[in-house]
C-alpha cells in the first residue's frame, strides 16, 4: 500500500517536488524526489532499452543525491530505489510506454539524465 501512495504521490506532485529540490524540503519530501529520479531510469531501461554500466551509474547517483541535498542515507535510498523501479516496472506494464504518466517519466529522464548517458 505504501508504494501506491508513493506512486501517485510522485506521478501527481512529482515535477514540482523535483523544482523545490534546491529549497531544501523535508526528508519525506526528499524520497519522493529521489523515487521519481529512479521510476525515470527504469521507465528509460524498459521503454528504450537505455543500459548504464558502473560509471553512469555513478554518474546518475551523484546527481540525484544532490537533488536531494544528500539528505537521505543509505539504506533509505536502497529502499526508495527498489519501491520506484518496482512502481515504474509495473506501470510500465500496465499502462505501457506511451501513456501520460509514463511520458512524463521520460521527459524528466530526456531533460535531467539522458545527457549523462552519452
Amino acid at each position: 500500500m505504501r508504494r501506491l501512495v508513493l506512486l501517485a504521490t510522485c506521478l501527481i506532485a512529482g515535477p514540482a517536488l523535483i523544482e523545490a529540490a534546491g529549497a531544501g524540503p523535508m526528508t519525506n519530501d526528499m524520497d519522493l524526489v529521489y523515487a521519481r529520479y529512479h521510476m525515470a531510469i527504469r521507465a528509460a531501461e524498459l521503454c528504450r532499452g537505455v543500459r548504464a554500466d558502473d560509471a553512469l551509474w555513478r554518474k546518475w547517483s551523484s546527481y540525484i543525491d544532490e537533488k536531494t541535498n544528500h539528505e537521505l542515507g543509505a539504506g533509505e535510498r536502497l529502499s526508495v530505489i527498489e519501491g520506484a523501479k518496482t512502481d515504474a516496472t509495473i506501470m510500465v506494464r500496465r499502462e505501457h510506454c506511451d501513456s501520460a504518466d509514463v511520458a512524463g517519466l521520460l521527459q524528466l529522464y530526456d531533460a535531467e539524465l539522458a545527457a549523462m548517458a552519452r
